[in-house]
């Protein structure tokens, strides 16, 4: 075990370690991988910390590395916070058994490397994703934690209103169609994809999707993945012609590889009933549509005259419901909100720990508060979405072939009933699930 201090337990030392497995499907490999990987003195080191950042919830672990140290951030939430460094060379001997593991190679620390590799926890299990890079002053690692079991279930859970989830639901379940899913970079996509994905009827309608191989989803049940690249040696365009001739009635696209498969895919909700479903990255329902005209040209008289629903998120902050704080707005704040006058008794924001000499009791006396047990005086627990659902109509659709104009395309769908997620953004926090403060960082951020 590389040299620490003995008199003070670190951070890796407190959790439950997390048990590491390379993704390799010949399990003699995978053992020879494993056993040099548990030689090493860092093998504890590396499944205590990725223990310990699975129990706080974190989703992605930074680690940088300097000349006489490696600190540590974790994104909880969304919001990265600072632990405790480890020496330099305890992080390196961390560094070595998780990239063993990945399969990547220990000894280079200036080039790009990614690689995978599946953590286990008690009985939920995780992809882990290690990108690493050399820096001025050292290294730079990321690591993201995917549970393979999604956190939410319905998407009533990931905070869209009922009347959303109905209007939603229905374009799901509706034939010749197309329907995109979408949001900025870092802002939930993945989670939203799996629950709105089961929201669809996939019991009486075939589904198949269309995935590189090198980049698999995690398994949906009920929708069956096609592999191009990598082993297969199939191009997207050949694996799309193998998969219209098994006649499914969904096309589901995580990514779109290129515009002839898409168009392939897309003659077939014109001529044959069937249906579209894509993830995109935009920041806006508008902008997602544009996008798919703009990068895939061939397909856009197709998607334009088949486009039934596209729904667009941010991810905020949910306030923590054991210590949030409630307030009376002033009119003013209503009016400027928009909230009629009497609609909202009170709204609410987080709770802020006060500084020590202001934690007194009635006399005057020192009166610590003890931090919320629920979300460790972070405030916040968990997040929720902000939904827009944009149902384009005929001038909608037929504007999206003349112009690619987010502001006069949003003006039209406007005129035609859309609701924009600033509109969303103030019903979320009428509801009690977030505070304007949260909204405020949240959409001041710099768009992806």
């Amino acid at each position: 075990m590389p040299a620490a201090n003995k008199e003070e337990i670190q951070i890796w030392q407190t959790a439950n370690p997390a048990t590491l497995t390379p993704r390799i499907d010949d399990k003699s490999q995978q053992q020879s991988v494993l056993i040099l990987a548990r030689q090493g003195s860092g093998h504890a080191v590396a499944t205590g910390q990725i223990g310990h950042a699975i129990a706080s919830r974190a989703t992605h672990i930074m680690f940088d590395y300097t000349q006489s140290a490696c600190a540590i951030r974790y994104q909880i939430d969304g919001q990265w916070e600072q632990l405790p460094p480890l020496t330099r060379e305890v992080g390196d001997a961390m560094l070595i058994t998780l990239k063993q593991i990945c399969q990547l190679n220990p000894a280079d620390r200036r080039s790009a490397q990614t690689g995978k590799c599946e953590a286990k926890v008690n009985k939920d299990k995780y992809q882990l994703t290690l990108q690493s890079q050399g820096t001025a002053s050292g290294e730079r690692v990321l690591i993201r934690l995917d549970a393979e079991k999604v956190p939410f279930n319905v998407l009533a859970e990931l905070g869209m209103r009922d009347t959303m989830i109905d209007q939603f639901r229905e374009a799901l379940n509706s034939e010749s169609s197309s329907v995109l899913i979408s949001s900025p970079r870092g802002m939930g996509l993945t989670s939203t994809w799996h629950v709105a994905i089961n929201a669809a009827d996939r019991l009486i309608r075939d589904f198949q999707s269309l995935e590189p191989e090198n980049e698999k989803e995690i398994e949906i049940i009920n929708i069956s993945p096609n592999f191009y690249g990598g082993s297969t040696g199939l191009a997207p365009s050949e694996l799309i012609r193998k998969m219209i001739l098994k006649e499914p009635d969904v096309f589901v696209f995580p990514s779109i590889p290129d515009d002839d498969t898409l168009l392939a895919a897309m003659d077939q909700t014109a001529k044959n009933e069937k249906q579209v479903i894509a993830r995109v990255s935009a920041n806006s329902a508008v902008e997602a549509c544009a996008k798919i005209c703009a990068q895939y040209p061939k397909s856009a008289k197709h998607f334009a005259s088949t486009v039934k629903a596209v729904l667009n998120q941010r991810i905020v902050r949910r306030l923590c419901e054991d210590c949030k704080v409630g307030f009376q707005p002033p009119p003013a704040l209503l009016a400027k909100l928009g909230i009629p006058p009497g609609r909202v008794a009170q709204l609410f924001q987080q709770f802020v720990m006060p500084p020590i000499e202001q934690q007194v009791d009635a006399n005057g006396k020192p009166a610590p508060i003890p931090p919320c047990s629920a979300c460790q005086a972070r405030g916040y627990l968990g997040r929720v979405g902000i939904f827009e659902l944009l149902r384009p109509g005929p001038q909608f659709k037929a504007a999206l072939l003349k112009t690619q104009d987010i502001g006069q395309l949003t003006k039209i769908a406007q005129s035609e009933g859309f609701r924009g997620l600033q509109s969303e953004a103030i019903l979320t926090v009428a509801r009690g699930l977030t505070s304007l403060d949260e909204l405020k960082r949240v959409f001041a951020a710099k768009k992806a």
